[in-house]
């Protein structure tokens, strides 16, 4: 998928999918200015098993994306547009899941000495 098709993602709930589809998901935050994408199998230059942050508002804030890969609680992964301008995707941030393992994206509007803000979490089926 491109960038072109997690745009078109991101006005979508989130729902779990099986392994092997190579679904692309977006959570949306922030009135759907802001997202977070996790990309379930490789596809093309994405790695599996990724997620990256993508903001689209001017506001003075950035994007994180964190993704618990264990189901226990701990997000043990983040992508951040921290130090970006707006309309900026940060780079896919990688490293395998066990296939069929639930994972958790909490995507929220991140600001250095604030507390995030407009977070959204969803599970899914990796």
């Amino acid at each position: 998928m491109t960038a072109v098709a997690a745009a078109v993602l991101v006005g979508v709930n989130a729902t779990s999918a099986s392994a092997g589809t190579g679904q692309l998901f977006a959570l949306k935050i922030n009135n759907f200015r802001d997202w977070g994408n996790f990309e379930q199998d490789p596809y093309q230059d994405i790695p599996g098993d990724s997620i990256r942050a993508c903001d689209g508002d001017a506001d003075g804030w950035g994007v994180t994306a964190y993704l618990d890969s264990n189901n226990n609680g701990v997000f043990d992964r983040t992508a951040t547009t921290s130090g970006h301008p707006a309309g900026y995707c940060s780079a896919w941030v990688g490293g395998n899941i066990t296939e069929g393992a639930t994972v958790t994206l909490k995507v929220c509007n991140t600001k250095s000495g604030y507390t995030p803000k407009n977070c959204k979490q969803e599970d899914y089926t990796a």
